[in-house]
């Protein structure tokens, strides 16, 4: 664990939800839905999937315009539910020590996300088993609902200024080495989070 941590702010996807993008693949390609599939395998940030991780489309406009694009008779529930295959779960460990944490800490969630995979999340990881938002984090910070997206700095200093954090006393735990650096220019501590590390060795 850092000195003078006071605050931890973890990422989503990839850091606390395992994802699998061979899976929508798969289900894309099935569709008829072959470019759209190479763009989600490499979650292309342009386009649609862009306009919906800021927030810039509502999810029926995103998941129509999927709907259009397939080869194959597709209605918006189904769109939904090949687009949420990308998320997997969070394992129950994880959601424990955040939790721990939790009890501790001020723990916070900046996570770029779009609207279906957080309600999706929300229903079957964090609000599962009678537990609250509440019993994790004081607040989520998400790129669809600020308009804005790591690795761009203004996000980390949005959040900065709306939950009254100082950037020194801060950790950030990312997946992403770039956004690990746009965190760090703002003056927050980080960890870059390697996939299949145990989470629970940074706080020991």
């Amino acid at each position: 664990m850092k000195k003078e941590i006071k605050n931890i702010v973890f990422d989503l996807g990839g850091v606390l939800i395992d994802l699998d993008f061979p899976r929508a693949l798969k289900a894309f390609e099935q569709a008829g839905l072959t470019d759209i599939a190479k763009d989600v395998q490499a979650f292309s940030r342009e386009g649609i999937f862009m306009d919906i991780e800021l927030g810039n489309i509502s999810s029926e406009d995103f998941l129509e315009a999927i709907c259009q694009r397939s080869e194959q008779p597709m209605n918006i529930e189904q769109a939904r539910e090949y687009w949420n295959l990308i998320l997997v779960d969070i394992p129950q460990e994880k959601l424990a020590l955040v939790r721990e944490l939790r009890k501790k800490y001020p723990v916070y969630l900046l996570s770029n996300t779009n609207q279906p995979h957080w309600e999706y999340v929300c229903q079957q990881s964090f609000c599962a088993n009678n537990y609250r938002m509440e019993d994790y984090f004081v607040k989520s910070f998400l790129s669809f609902e600020m308009h804005l997206a790591k690795p761009d700095k203004t996000i980390f200093e949005r959040m900065l200024q709306e939950a009254g954090l100082k950037a020194e006393e801060t950790l950030f735990i990312d997946d992403s080495e770039i956004n690990c650096r746009a965190a760090e220019a703002c003056g927050i501590q980080t960890i870059h989070y390697q996939l299949g590390e145990d989470l629970r060795n940074y706080f020991e």
